[in-house]
């Protein structure tokens, strides 16, 4: 390109151009740059190209523009130059160096582009901005701009003083930011998408009146403010940023919350107090009364009141003429308060006297305006007053009557209230003086006191409303016993504990007796067990004791003899041994009846003195008019016989057992220990002697089965355990007594026999031998070989037997041939059907056949068979010997 054609293009071009060497020659200038300094092309010289004149009004960008030329380098900046005529304005100067190929320097090229339109536009926004400023810093709210980042590009100045944070702290701080914990108005978290510039900016709306609270950063002030939110859109509807404006209302809010919590409590003592309170409107006469009006005057409030009528509106009879007199001089007289008493009758009747306070509020003239005040029921007032001091008394009373020791400790106080005397009914020495510190951890055992303080400590911190605790302490006689504390806590509005209200007792006895209750479910839990086996082990003697008994009848030599009579004996031991499991385990067959006592223990007196050393003496000792015991007198004559030999071998060395009888009544707050009695009349029987004693963990243990403390083969550990089963299935107790180096008593708790009980039940002598030719008997028995055994010796007594395995092939037999005598039927049997059941079949097919039933199984076991009652009913119960059968079988049928 030639350097016409550059010449020309650069004149087309409005920004001014200027080309100069820097040996400060004029190469070249366009038309506009003559056109915007003013100077014509003959007066253009170096100092008007390289800025030096037409920058004169600017000396600092003056000077830089002549250093960049000096040192060949480039320069631009804005520059406020003038015309020719002196006339302001605002260019571009770029200022560059050329060079040539060899690098050395050609010439510069200095633009001049004319920006006058854009400062002026600048400087227009500058000062729109600044009123903006200043009105944002002056309105009476808070704003702050967010971008749609959420994060904050502008606060005004009430803004940053409200939030007590400067501008450039706030300057990019987003919405999420830590420091921000916003409050609903209920006083939930708001959520971060709740925040008013949040809202706005997810649903690109005004939103308007949002309240919420604002905990300040590093403070535990909440600001309340009430917001509103507004975005500014694109054209494309987006955000471009958000303003948020708001008002601090803290102090409203507080002032609304104190308005609510002040009609809170009028309404709450409105409602809670007994007095009647009314507001009267002297001018409109309209009325208004709490519920008391109604429960004093006994009907409801009128809904107005006049002075000049209130004969009309009163429903009772009433002093009106004191009531309209005493108002109405109170009002004219210009007090602002006053007081009368007036009788009143109520509807129903009644008396009342009322004592009435009422408050005048009065306008700026000193007119009346309204009357409010309160009407107390000075009757009412004088009966709660006596009550109050009747149920002080009665709980005074209570306090000082009862066994446990009430108190009350206030904690703003540190004042405890004790009833009289608490030492003596704990049982414990302690010096009351320090009872009012609460200071009941010096009675504690000093290994018990950490958890008790443990313990109280976690109820008084928490939300719990009541507190118990036992603790071991020293009584009087220096022996450990047991204290149970069981307390309320009160707790103002906050939770936090004013106040603890209780009881301590001593819960030694209680402790005790519950250890023998557990320790006698045990004892019934192994008794249940001892029922369960005795059905097979009694089968199994059955076949052994009656095969015994028939080898004993056939020719034997010497030693055979010998062989059969120590089955016998053994068998005879074992079933022996089963009968008093049985009656441990309370379920033997008794058979409960009158029985004199003053017969009784004398002749069991007699029959213990041949069998015990001369060396133990025998007392006897019945108090006078001793009852007759309702009781199976075999069953006690045997457990006095076991309990004199336990007695005879605690005394080695000789001493004393002493047989004693008394009448005992039990009411509900006697004798606690005795678990499982009823109140009632009952004959205690005692056996004591003066023998070695027990240790506790002995005594503990002796009414356990097979316990026993004698050599092993010297005893079964069932005597006093038969002793504790007979008392109990014989409706009493039994308990025991017994120290080491004092003895032992056992007294059986026996119940006395009343007016419409069955004399004892006594089996009626047989007549033995009898014509049996051709009496027929039907034995139904599932094990094969009690059968067996059954039918052959019923055929050895000379009856025409036969046998069945179970009920269903019984009652077949009896549909072919109803010609039996007896059916002899075990009770329970597998197939369905029980021995009982099959009875009353026969009895429809033969009325005339007679029934003798017969089990292993422990009586109680009958209970749901209808064979509860066995008095009313032939029953042999296993094992059973042959002559036994034979005794019953001949009742039975020669009767």
């Amino acid at each position: 390109m030639n350097e016409a054609t550059y010449c020309d293009i650069l004149c087309q071009i409005s920004d001014g151009v200027a080309v100069f060497t820097k040996d400060a020659q004029v190469k070249y200038v366009n038309d506009a740059f003559q056109k915007l300094t003013g100077y014509e092309k003959s007066e253009i010289n170096q100092k008007i190209v390289s800025g030096g004149l037409f920058m004169a009004g600017n000396q600092g960008a003056m000077t830089r523009a002549e250093a960049a030329i000096a040192s060949s380098s480039a320069f631009a900046e804005d520059v406020l130059v003038r015309r020719k005529s002196g006339e302001p304005l605002w260019c571009h100067v770029s200022i560059k160096p050329h060079y040539n190929e060899d690098g050395s320097l050609r010439h510069f090229i200095s633009i001049y582009r004319d920006i006058s339109a854009q400062k002026a536009a600048e400087g227009k926004a500058a000062e729109v901005e600044g009123n903006h400023r200043f009105i944002l810093d002056n309105v009476l709210a808070g704003v702050v701009v967010h971008g749609p980042d959420t994060k904050i590009r502008f606060v005004n100045r009430l803004a940053s003083e409200v939030l007590r944070m400067k501008e450039d702290e706030l300057d990019g701080v987003p919405t999420s930011d830590e420091r921000w914990v916003v409050f609903r108005e209920d006083g939930s978290p708001m959520p971060l998408e709740d925040f008013p510039a949040n809202q706005a900016i997810r649903k690109k709306a005004p939103v308007k009146e949002v309240v919420h609270g604002l905990k300040l950063p590093d403070d535990d002030i909440i600001l309340w403010l009430v917001a509103n939110a507004f975005p500014v859109l694109d054209e494309q509807g987006e955000v471009l940023e958000v303003l948020v404006s708001f008002a601090d209302i803290t102090r409203l809010v507080e002032a609304e919350r104190e308005a609510q919590r002040l009609r809170q409590r009028f309404e709450l003592a409105v409602h809670a107090t007994q007095d009647a309170v009314f507001e009267w409107n002297v001018k409109t006469g309209q009325f208004w009364a709490n519920d008391a009006y109604k429960k004093i005057y006994g009907y409801d409030p009128p809904e107005s009141i006049h002075l000049d009528n209130l004969e009309d509106i009163s429903a009772v009879e009433a002093d009106h003429d004191k009531v309209r007199r005493t108002t109405l001089d109170a009002i004219s007289s210009g007090k602002e308060r006053y007081a009368l008493q007036y009788e009143f009758r109520r509807p129903d009747g009644t008396t009342g006297h009322a004592a009435v306070r009422g408050f005048i509020v009065r306008n700026d003239t000193g007119e009346a305006e309204r009357i409010i005040g309160t009407t107390t029921d000075i009757g009412q007032l004088t009966e709660a007053n006596a009550a109050l001091e009747q149920s002080e008394e009665r709980f005074r009373i209570i306090a000082d009557a009862t066994s446990d020791v009430l108190w009350d400790y206030n904690f703003e106080t540190g004042v405890t209230w004790t009833g009289q005397d608490w030492p003596a009914k704990l049982g414990v020495q302690y010096d009351q003086r320090h009872i009012q510190n609460f200071q009941w951890i010096e009675m504690v055992k000093p290994s018990e006191r950490a958890p008790l303080i443990k313990s109280f400590q976690y109820a008084i911190k928490s939300e719990a409303s009541t507190w118990e605790f036992e603790f071991t302490a020293e009584s009087v006689a220096g022996e450990a016993i047991d204290l149970a504390v069981k307390a309320s806590i009160l707790r103002n509005p906050d939770g936090r504990a004013t106040r603890i209200l209780g009881n301590m007792r001593n819960v030694t006895k209680e402790k005790r007796n519950q250890e023998g209750y557990t320790r006698a479910r045990a004892l019934e839990a192994v008794g249940q067990l001892t029922g369960g086996v005795a059905h097979d082990f009694n089968n199994l003697l059955m076949i052994i004791l009656g095969n015994a008994e028939l080898l004993e009848t056939t020719a034997l030599d010497e030693s055979q003899a010998q062989a059969v009579a120590m089955i016998h004996r053994a068998s005879s031991s074992a079933a022996d041994l089963t009968g008093r499991l049985l009656t441990f385990s309370r379920q033997s067959q008794l058979r409960a009846g009158r029985v004199a006592l003053t017969n009784l223990i004398p002749n069991t007196v007699a029959l213990l003195r041949t069998g015990i050393a001369e060396t133990i003496a025998i007392r006897c000792d019945l108090k006078p008019g001793v009852w007759e015991a309702n009781v199976d007198g075999n069953a006690l004559e045997q457990a006095i016989i076991n309990l004199a030999v336990n007695a005879r071998d605690a005394m080695p060395d000789g001493g004393e057992i002493i047989i004693s009888a008394e009448n005992h009544t039990l009411s509900l707050h006697t004798e606690p220990n005795l678990l499982d009695l009823e109140p009632g009349d009952y004959v205690v029987v005692s056996v004591a002697d003066t023998g070695q004693g027990m240790p506790p963990e002995v005594l503990a243990r002796a009414f356990e089965p097979f316990f026993t403390t004698k050599d092993i083969g010297e005893g079964t550990g069932l005597g006093l355990s038969t002793v504790f089963g007979f008392a109990k299935q014989s409706g009493g107790y039994a308990t025991i007594k017994s120290e080491p180096g004092h003895g032992t008593t056992v007294r059986i708790y026996l119940p006395r026999f009343g007016s419409g009980e069955v004399p004892e039940f006594s089996l009626p002598k047989p007549e033995h031998g009898g014509d049996r030719t051709g009496q027929r008997i039907l034995v139904v028995e599932d094990e094969a070989m009690v059968r067996a055994h059954v039918e052959k010796l019923l055929a050895k007594l000379g009856y025409v037997v036969t046998a069945a395995a179970d009920a269903q092939e019984a009652l077949s037999v009896l549909h072919d041939d109803q010609a039996f005598d007896l059916i002899f039927t075990d009770v329970i049997m597998p197939g369905g059907m029980t021995g009982p059941q099959l009875g009353q079949a026969a009895l429809r097919l033969a009325p005339h056949i007679k029934l003798l039933y017969t089990s292993g199984y422990p009586a109680t076991a009958f209970e749901s068979l209808g064979l509860d009652d066995l008095s009313n009913v032939n029953f042999l119960a296993k094992p059973y010997r042959s002559e036994q059968l034979q005794q019953k079988l001949a009742t039975i049928l020669n009767a």
